[in-house]
């Protein structure tokens, strides 16, 4: 079975720079000139047909490949390569009108109507049904196009409806907690039932929990439900893999996300080639945070499984009815593009080839706008894709270096604190502030899961992760066995497998880690005078956020300790020597103030060196290495010009003395010696 790994390098041959294309949305004479303006503007590859069942099989049965049939040939004429696309997240009519059972369910019972996507569900049998005969379909016409590189499943699953109550989820629901458990006092005890009289005779009496009706559901019960969402997705998916891949086992397939509720790093992304991440850096309005977020959602798509694939990349001004995303300025387009490339992109698709004028993304800003006309972004990509031509052959199977890694990607770790979340911030919160710690100090940071391979890292953080398997507990060991530098968060380990609280002193299957136990705890309330604490690090008084832990230590020592009120003089932060490394175990929340005096000590500690010396403030440095040279990335993120003329090696973009300006990006490279 395939191992998901950070490390994986891709696979593709080459890089691709590619658009989002919907030919359906357009008149023959706008089609026609397509081809030749994209081998213009350098895109050498389309994503096609994620929406377009309803022109494939116009009727239940009937199928008619004759649109695309021309469309892919025109394109392959002009040399421009096809990622097809199943086409099941938007059902045509004709099945909804005659399987009305097909449509989701919400939890206050209102059931989805045509008229948008995502309208059926997946779980469905009969649906399922359909979905392989399509699939099947489009798969057996295309298998031998030399246009067709790869296959897409599906579209962003779970997007926009995660827990579905239609019958079928329920009836799934419960085929699943008996296949899982095989007898009921097994799911009571796993569940606690006996809280709120709650206790099941039979799984046929078991219902999909939903969020305050009238309280607050069991947080077992709530775990449960989101494997099963995540089940049901990895099954779906599967059904469409397998017979993609018996037509054509030459394709490359990944989907395309990431949205919540779905586990990635399982055999959802086993199943598949790469992972497909949809970037959309406008998300975040605050032009000052957008290119560390940038940087953190890239380096969380790679934690799934290495290099991946973006299948829509924003290109311009984008929203639906209730929202708009900030536009890239000039030149952002071109810094957003080689940030995404830096962090692991092997290759890129924009979305889209041009503005639609009709439906509920009439304002999802493509290359061209809707007149058709090509202004700044049509040159801008134009100019990028040149430049990319002289990065392409160091990219291939290329590894983005990485020392620090912060733990991520882990679904049941997402979802406990989801479901009872108690005003903490997340450990997704918590790692995208750990992440820009170090992401501006220059540190060679990104996010790895703890089940994966350590050995290339120094520093290891856990940031408060409330459950964690056996299997990563004994790698988090064998690294810092072998050396490593572990940091653990407060309230780790302190849920077993089935969302319940452990029965032993915290930090529970850490404790042999971290050389010390948890004698209190307590959350940290805002603005209040009686809660607010500090403790005494490298000589510092240092404000403690969220939460505070009083620890007892055993082999441990302390590193700092609490100096105020009643916890005055309590051990706050220990260290433990465990093999030839160390563990530290802090006993509060790593956020805020605190980080500015634990990350150099932390550095200290790992012995840990910027990527390169005599960065500025402002320039994001990051390097992708292989066989063939190492490639260094610097973008400026400041609003002034910085010199950059200390990346080492060949200019391959960007102005060769190094002087950026705002958004401005250097690319330089240091060839290998690889035969």
């Amino acid at each position: 079975m395939k191992t998901l790994s950070y490390r994986h390098t891709g696979v593709f041959d080459r890089f691709r720079l590619g658009a989002a294309y919907y030919p359906e949305h357009w008149s023959e004479k706008e089609r026609q000139s397509d081809p030749e303006r994209m081998r213009e503007a350098g895109i050498d590859l389309v994503r096609l047909g994620e929406f377009a069942w309803d022109m494939l099989e116009p009727e239940d049965g009937v199928f008619d490949f004759d649109f695309f049939d021309q469309e892919i040939e025109r394109l392959f004429h002009a040399g421009i390569e096809v990622i097809f696309c199943t086409p099941t997240a938007a059902p045509p009519r004709w099945m909804t009108r005659k399987h009305p059972e097909f449509l989701r369910r919400s939890g206050n019972g209102v059931f989805m109507q045509h008229g948008s996507r995502q309208h059926v569900c997946t779980t469905n049998p009969e649906f399922r049904e359909y979905s392989k005969r399509i699939t099947r379909q489009i798969a057996e016409h295309y298998k031998k196009h030399p246009a067709i590189i790869a296959f897409q499943t599906d579209n962003e699953l779970h997007c926009h409806f995660t827990y579905c109550y239609c019958s079928s989820c329920q009836e799934e629901f419960q085929n699943y907690l008996r296949e899982k458990y095989t007898s009921i006092d097994r799911l009571n005890k796993a569940w606690g039932t006996a809280f709120w009289a709650q206790s099941y005779h039979d799984f046929s009496d078991i219902e999909l929990p939903r969020e305050q009706a009238p309280a607050w559901p069991n947080p077992a019960a709530m775990l449960d439900m989101r494997r099963f969402h995540a089940a049901m997705a990895t099954r779906f998916q599967h059904e469409q893999v397998e017979i993609l891949r018996a037509a054509n086992p030459g394709w490359i397939i990944f989907h395309n996300g990431l949205m919540a509720v779905v586990d990635y790093r399982s055999d959802f992304s086993r199943d598949l080639d790469l992972i497909g991440f949809d970037c959309y850096p406008g998300f975040v309005s605050d032009a000052s945070r957008r290119p560390v977020r940038h940087a953190f959602t890239l380096d969380r798509a790679r934690a799934i499984d290495g290099n991946f694939i973006i299948p829509e990349h924003q290109t311009s001004f984008g929203g639906q009815n209730g929202y708009v995303l900030a536009t890239p300025e000039p030149g952002e387009l071109r810094q957003l593009t080689f940030r995404s490339i830096a962090h692991g992109a092997d290759s890129l698709i924009y979305f889209r080839w041009r503005s639609c004028r009709f439906g509920s993304e009439e304002y999802w800003g493509g290359i061209l706008d809707h007149d058709n006309i090509p202004r700044r972004r049509f040159y801008e990509v134009s100019g990028i894709s040149r430049e990319l031509k002289a990065l392409a052959p160091y990219l291939q199977r290329s590894e983005v270096r990485t020392e620090i890694g912060i733990a991520a990607a882990d679904a049941d770790a997402d979802a406990v604190h989801a479901i009872y979340p108690m005003g903490f911030p997340s450990p997704d919160v918590v790692a995208e502030e750990l992440h820009r710690a170090f992401l501006l100090r220059h540190y060679p940071v990104g996010l790895v899961h703890p089940e994966d391979d350590l050995s290339p890292l120094k520093l290891y953080i856990l940031p408060h992760w409330e459950l964690l398997r056996q299997e990563a507990v004994d790698n988090l060991a064998d690294f810092v066995k072998n050396g490593g530098t572990l940091v653990i968060g407060a309230r780790s380990g302190t849920r077993t497998a089935d969302n319940q609280i452990i029965s032993e002193p915290r930090p529970g299957i850490l404790t042999h880690l971290a050389g010390a136990t948890v004698e209190e705890y307590g959350k940290l309330i805002p603005d209040d005078p009686h809660s607010e604490h500090a403790l005494m690090l490298s000589g510092q008084s240092v404000r403690a956020d969220h939460f505070y832990e009083v620890l007892k230590l055993g082999t441990a020592t302390a590193v700092a300790c609490w100096n105020s009120r009643f916890l005055a003089g309590a051990p706050a932060i220990a260290v433990n020597q465990f093999g030839q490394g160390k563990v530290f175990y802090v006993g509060t929340y790593l956020t805020g103030a605190l980080l500015e005096t634990l990350v150099p000590l932390l550095a200290d500690a790992a012995k840990l060196a910027p990527i390169l010396p005599g960065l500025p403030d402002g320039l994001e440095v990051i390097e992708r290495y292989s066989e063939r040279g190492r490639l260094f990335f610097g973008l400026n993120n400041t609003d002034s010009s910085l010199k950059a003329d200390m990346l080492p090696g060949c200019t391959l973009a960007g102005p060769a003395d190094g002087l950026l300006p705002p958004y401005g990006v250097r690319v330089t490279v240091l060839p290998g010696n690889e035969n």
